[in-house]
């Protein structure tokens, strides 16, 4: 089983206000955390101001990874278009090749709560762009996938823009895992499974997003493995406790 863990970089501002010290010391506990992934991991993921709540770059993220971390296992980052134009995001890919980032994952992402709003080109017109010239040969290209999908006309578009893989929002089913992969593979396109790890620090994120761990939060080790035996590879997500989702990967190892 192929499985990644799934890092937030630090928060630009805290309490209204930036600072830097504060952030460089949010970075050093990045970089520590990230160190503790390996060895029980095959990848790590970073992800792109999440709920449009600005954070570090997840490239420049990455960047911190490398250097500090001889043995850092490869190395995958989210995209937010929403935020960017055609000519950002030529320059983010050909910045995430010159770092050997293993694959981009490209999402619309949310809005931010509170400044200017954007509105970007879709992700799957940012894949076929980068498709058309080339940028597939060097890098992953990725796109997300609600957890349920019943028919195909929903992502129709995704489909035809050919991604390296599809990445799920948080499953909660392996039955509905079971859809996407049918309807990815039978486009020749992979499947990575994302899992947010059920614990009580994490309930908060699971209702923002509408997540029922139901199914799975009894017995979450063999679902995970179900998952990776079923999918290409697995992310974990622990968005409320980093100590939580560390844990759950040594019970898997």
């Amino acid at each position: 089983m192929r499985i990644n863990f799934e890092l937030n970089p630090p928060k630009l501002v805290r309490y209204d206000h930036f600072n830097a010290k504060n952030l460089w010391e949010d970075i050093l506990q990045f970089i520590e955390r990230a160190r503790n992934l390996v060895g029980y991991v095959n990848g790590i993921h970073l992800t792109d101001s999440v709920l449009g709540i600005p954070r570090v770059s997840s490239l420049t993220a990455a960047g911190f990874i490398i250097k500090n971390i001889p043995n850092y296992p490869p190395l995958s980052c989210s995209v937010r278009t929403r935020d960017r134009n055609f000519t950002s995001i030529c320059q983010f890919v050909y910045d995430a090749i010159l770092l050997h980032v293993e694959s981009l994952l490209f999402l619309m992402g949310d809005e931010p709560p509170n400044g200017l709003k954007g509105s970007g080109p879709k992700p799957s017109d940012v894949i076929n762009m980068l498709r058309s010239e080339g940028f597939n040969d060097s890098i992953n290209l990725d796109l997300t996938v609600p957890s349920i999908i019943s028919r195909l006309s929903p992502i129709h578009k995704k489909i035809d823009a050919r991604p390296r893989a599809f990445v799920t929002q948080s499953i909660s089913s392996l039955s509905n895992l079971g859809d996407i992969i049918s309807i990815a593979r039978s486009n020749n396109i992979k499947v990575v499974a994302c899992i947010m790890v059920p614990a009580d620090k994490n309930m908060l994120s699971a209702r923002k997003i509408g997540l029922d761990w139901t199914e799975y939060e009894k017995n979450p080790i063999d679902f995970v493995r179900e998952a990776g035996k079923a999918a290409d590879e697995v992310t974990l997500t622990s968005p409320g406790s980093f100590k939580v989702g560390l844990d759950f990967l040594k019970q898997l190892c």
